[in-house]
C-alpha cells in the first residue's frame, strides 16, 4: 500500500519530485509557435538540458527521489491496460483536433504501432506531419494550414511543471 500524498508546506526537505527532462518537444519548438502555444520566447534547449542536469545533481545530493513524468505516464497506460490507453490515446487526439476522419484514424494507427514509452515520448514531442506516410484527403484536412509541420503540437511546457522560470537564466540562482 502506498501512501497518499501530503504536502503540508513548500519548505520542507523534498522527499519526491516528478519533473519532465527537456526533450525533442522543446527543439521542435519553433517562432511560427509561440502565439499558437502561448509562449513570449523560444526555449533554448542546450541552457535547458544544462540546468537539468544541474537540478538532477542538486536532488542527488540532498537524496531527493526522482519520478519522470514521461515514465509514469507510460506505466500508468501499461498498468490501465489497453482501455485505459485507447481512451488516453482518444482524449489527446480530440484535444489536438482531431475527435474522427481519416487523419484521427491514421494517427490513432501509427501512434498504437509504437509501444507505450514511445508513444508517450511521440504525444509530448509532437507528430510532424512528414513523420507519417498519409496525405490527408479529406475536406477538413485540406482546409488546415499546409505549412505548419505538426499534425500534433510538440508539448514544450512540460518541462520543470512546477515553475516553468526555475534556473531559466542559468546563473545558479533561482529567479
Amino acid at each position: 500500500m502506498t501512501s497518499p500524498i501530503h504536502v503540508m508546506s513548500e519548505i520542507g526537505k523534498l522527499k519526491t519530485v516528478m519533473l519532465k527532462r527537456p526533450n525533442v518537444e522543446v527543439e521542435n519548438f519553433t517562432p511560427d509557435m509561440m502565439e499558437r502555444l502561448l509562449f513570449d520566447d523560444i526555449p533554448y534547449y542546450q541552457l535547458r538540458n544544462k540546468n537539468m542536469i544541474t537540478l538532477l545533481k542538486l536532488y542527488g545530493q540532498n537524496g531527493t527521489e526522482v519520478l519522470y513524468l514521461e515514465q509514469l505516464s507510460a506505466e500508468a497506460l501499461d498498468d490501465g491496460g489497453e482501455e485505459v490507453k485507447l481512451n488516453f490515446l482518444e482524449q489527446m487526439l480530440a484535444e489536438s483536433g482531431y475527435v474522427a476522419g481519416v487523419t484521427h484514424d491514421a494517427l490513432k494507427e501509427y501512434l498504437l504501432s509504437l509501444d507505450t514509452q514511445a508513444m508517450v515520448n511521440k504525444i509530448m514531442g509532437g507528430v510532424r506531419k512528414n513523420e507519417l506516410d498519409f496525405v490527408p484527403a479529406d475536406l477538413a484536412s485540406a482546409a488546415e494550414e499546409d505549412d505548419y509541420p505538426f499534425f500534433m503540437d510538440p508539448m514544450p511546457n512540460l518541462y520543470f511543471t512546477r515553475d516553468p522560470s526555475l534556473l531559466q537564466y542559468g546563473d545558479g540562482v533561482e529567479h
